[in-house]
């Protein structure tokens, strides 16, 4: 955006700045010079704090008071506030907000660490210029900014003190961060006789500190910001100090107004008025609390140009500290025939015009007597002489800087502004493109001044991380950047440096330099879940501080359930090993069929589960871990087949049977045998004398043999099988003695 001032416009707004921050209410230009009509004003800048309370820290936690240029989106809710990780750009629920330092007509500035003004950045809505941040508990810490409205028009007789001035433009009040704010449209300043009013519409919505859900939106209304009176309108603007002191306010709802001390008093009725449905009426008047010094309405300041005075338009107005930087001045109104040098090199001739960057005392001007060292320029390519095309060669031509003044008294200058030329020179002074006669000659219409205000830039903090998988390291790259448009299209920079230190939550990963825009950092096998990894950026001599958040998801590992199980044999335990990730934590689960057949703890990324006898046969297990913070649950399966086993009889005698007396024979069989077993004695010839059943106990089997006579016999004994052990015959021959 170009900014075009005059020489009395700019004046007068400069100076009327600083007695706007000292509180100062006296004339700041001097008296106008008669004139009986009314002159048409087309450039008016009106500049205006509201109060230091609008400046300052809230008393709910981590909330601020401050201004946006433009109007924020709506929240469609009550209780919300500005995000500060994405400067204000949304709301806390996520809907856009929009803070902006820029808007139309509107610009929020702030005070430098030299005493100059910039365009405010999100961080400097809440520290000042010596980096102090603003609380509800400080009555003298504040954000500083300023609201700067400018393309004003109308019309004003410094004679009378009498005028009309109108701005177009919208801007934001915001209290507590947005839990309540309201927008302020189109300013109005009228005068007659040196009294009069600055009125605006007011909208916004209605919150309620007892009910925070509460946002109902307010209609248009037109109050009076500020009544003002004994104003001296002067060629080049005025300052005025709002009455406030002493004021009564009637209206009090809830809150009475308390009427002693030295900050008793109130803004305008309609004002406060308005307020009260906005909810935060009492901030506008005395309520007896410790922020009543805070409330107290500040001066406002309007600076303008008169017909005829020259003018400059300069490209860019806002550049970074570090560096040089390209400038196009041009000019309008240097009629070659205002002025004759007094000296060489152009003595009896159009003197021309100096156009200088450099650092100037507020007593800079030719035409009132400032010394040349209350003018330091940058010289070199920081300072041109704009000469009639004949007189060119006269002053050193373009190589010494000679531009071409037309004869319609216009001119294009491009200037090399280099802040660190001129801090090498001097300390003090208000930066700016100035221009005034050459040659000793002396012309106040010449006299210009623009001031250039150099800024850090506000950065554009970004962090890329791709979402990962526990058990896998997460690579984080931050990226710091300044957009092409901040602070100025002019201004060209290398990549932002310094620092960034990146936080998982409360713990901090690391910090590291930037190269080439960008720090790399590794989350360690970070665990299952989400990160909120946050990027705060240090800052260097053009880029301010800045930081970004963003969300990492870092999903479950997925572990692979190995099942293993021996080939055993019946009548051995089955033994099966579950193989997990080394990490995982938690339970297996062993069923078959739906059945559980054990649960064991995993330990190193294994359990192990002895099965006991599962008995002959095919099986499918299935084992299920149950998963824990950073693994999912899993499954896995695994098939054993048991054979069964061969039969097993030894017949030994626990008492062989003899003539006429009873024998005992005990069977040793498989210890997985079971039921009856049959056994049949017989004569050598074959011939069955008598058939026996016992029941296996404790794996062997008992038979009582009958009296037989002596002889050759045989004891067949025949052991069922079952799922586990396969069926057996054993015969046993033996002789009756």
């Amino acid at each position: 955006m170009k900014h075009a001032h005059s020489g009395a416009r700019c004046s007068a707004g400069s100076v009327a700045a600083l007695a706007l921050v000292a509180g100062a209410t006296a004339v700041l230009a001097g008296p106008a010079p008669a004139q009986a009509a009314t002159t048409t004003i087309v450039d008016a800048e009106l500049r205006w704090e509201i109060n230091k309370e609008s400046l300052s820290g809230a008393f709910a936690p981590g909330t601020w008071n401050l201004l946006s240029a433009g109007r924020l989106g709506n929240p469609g809710a009550g209780g919300q506030t500005l995000r500060s990780t994405d400067a204000g750009a949304t709301w806390a629920n996520g809907a856009p907000a929009g803070w902006t330092n820029t808007a139309g007509n509107v610009t929020v500035l702030d005070k430098q660490g030299d005493g100059s003004y910039a365009p405010t950045t999100w961080l400097g809505t809440r520290t000042n210029a010596a980096g102090q941040l603003t609380s509800g508990a400080s009555h003298t810490v504040n954000s500083e900014n300023l609201l700067s409205l400018t393309e004003g028009t109308g019309t004003v007789d410094p004679v009378t003190d009498t005028g009309t001035l109108a701005w177009d433009g919208d801007f934001t009040v915001v209290y507590y961060s947005g839990m309540s704010f309201f927008y302020v449209s189109d300013p109005r300043l009228t005068l007659t006789n040196g009294t009069g009013k600055l009125t605006a519409t007011l909208s916004g919505y209605g919150s309620d500190q007892a009910d925070q859900s509460t946002w109902t939106p307010l209609p248009d209304t037109e109050v009076t910001l500020a009544d003002v009176s004994g104003v001296d309108l002067t060629d080049s603007g005025l300052t005025a100090t709002p009455a406030y002191r002493e004021v009564v306010y009637d209206g009090a709802t809830s809150t009475p107004q308390v009427r002693t001390g030295m900050s008793w008093g109130s803004f305008p009725s309609s004002f406060v008025d308005f307020q009260q449905g906005v909810g935060t009426a009492s901030y506008w008047y005395s309520s007896g609390g410790s922020a009543d010094p805070r409330k107290v309405a500040s001066p406002f300041s309007v600076a303008y140009s008169q017909p005829g005075q020259a003018r400059v338009t300069v490209s860019d107005t806002t550049l970074l500290p570090s560096g040089a930087h390209q400038v196009t001045v041009e000019g309008a109104g240097f009629d070659p025939d205002l002025a004759t040098g007094t000296r060489p090199p152009l003595a009896g001739r159009p003197a021309g015009a100096y156009i200088a960057f450099g650092r100037y005392a507020d007593h800079w001007r030719p035409s009132a007597g400032a010394p040349a060292s209350s003018r330091v320029n940058a010289g070199g390519a920081g300072l041109k002489w704009a000469v009639s095309a004949a007189d060119a060669a006269a002053v050193g031509g373009p190589a010494a800087g000679a531009v071409e003044l037309r004869p319609d008294g216009t001119f294009t200058a491009t200037l090399t502004v280099d802040k660190s030329v001129v801090d090498a020179k001097t300390s003090t002074g208000t930066y700016g493109i100035y221009t005034y006669l050459g040659s000793g000659a002396v012309q106040p219409a010449y006299e210009t001044f623009t001031p250039i205000t150099f800024a850090r830039s506000t950065p554009e903090v970004s962090i890329a991380a791709a979402n990962v998988t526990y058990g896998a390291d997460a690579p984080v790259t931050v990226t710091v950047s300044s957009p092409s448009s901040s602070p100025s299209p002019s201004s060209s920079r290398s990549p932002a440096t310094g620092t960034v230190t990146l936080t998982d939550g409360t713990t901090v990963v690391g910090s590291a330099s930037l190269v080439d825009g960008k720090a790399a950092f590794t989350l360690a096998r970070p665990t299952a879940g989400q990160h909120r990894l946050t990027a705060t950026y240090s800052g260097d001599g053009d880029t301010e501080a800045g930081e970004a958040s963003r969300t990492v998801t870092v999903a479950k590992a997925v572990p692979a359930v190995r099942v293993t199980a021996g080939d055993p044999d019946a009548g051995e335990d089955v033994v099966v090993s579950v193989g997990l990730p080394a990490a995982a934590t938690g339970t297996v689960v062993l069923k078959e069929d739906g059945t559980v057949l054990g649960t064991a703890t995993v330990a190193a990324g294994s359990a192990t589960l002895a099965l006991g006898d599962l008995g002959a046969g095919e099986h499918a297990l299935v084992a299920t871990y149950g998963g824990d913070a950073n693994h999912e649950a899993s499954s896995g399966t695994t098939r054993v087949n048991v054979v069964r086993v061969a039969g097993r009889a030894k017949v030994r005698w626990a008492a062989k049977p003899t003539a006429g007396k009873r024998g005992k024979a005990v069977v040793a069989v498989s210890a997985l045998a079971g039921g009856k077993t049959t056994a049949v004695v017989r004569t050598a010839r074959g011939r069955k004398v008598e058939a026996l059943t016992a029941r296996i106990r404790g794996a062997k089997v008992t038979f009582t043999l009958p009296r037989l006579a002596r002889g050759a016999y045989t004891l067949v004994v025949r052991v069922p099988g079952n799922d586990d052990v396969a069926p057996v015959t054993t015969r046993r021959t033996f002789r009756v003695a």
